[in-house]
């Protein structure tokens, strides 16, 4: 995959969302427990998942120096997209300008997935953070 040319300034709003990820794992106001339940029902997480297990993999993602970074655009929002394996499955995780965790799934299809071209690929986590 190659690098997109982006705007610095939007290349800067992306690895603030990160960061502001990294230090703190928020989530959009009573959204936790409904996404918890909708990855179990899913079978993306086992029956007695707790929201703690549930972080522990958003962490292990935005830790991951490995992981693929992308942009994901709906109309005027941009989304930080990251994507890597935990425990042999493809993790995505999207997050808000603002760092906050819009979603977090490992994709069906993740080649299906990211083909959308909504999704620009950045490149790896451990190369666009200072």
């Amino acid at each position: 995959m190659t690098i997109e040319p982006i705007q610095p300034k939007t290349l800067r709003t992306i690895i603030r969302s990160i960061e502001k990820a990294k230090r703190q794992i928020r989530w959009k106001p009573n959204k936790a427990n409904s996404h918890l339940l909708k990855r179990i029902r899913l079978n993306h997480l086992p029956a007695n998942a707790t929201l703690r297990d549930y972080e522990n993999i958003i962490q292990a993602i935005l830790a991951n120096p490995e992981a693929q970074v992308y942009i994901y655009t709906y109309d005027v929002d941009l989304y930080s997209t990251l994507t890597v394996y935990y425990q042999n499955r493809l993790w995505l995780l999207m997050l808000t300008s603002e760092g906050i965790i819009e979603t977090s799934f490992p994709p069906s299809n993740p080649s299906n997935y990211l083909s959308n071209p909504a999704f620009i690929y950045l490149g790896k986590l451990g190369k666009l953070l200072p």
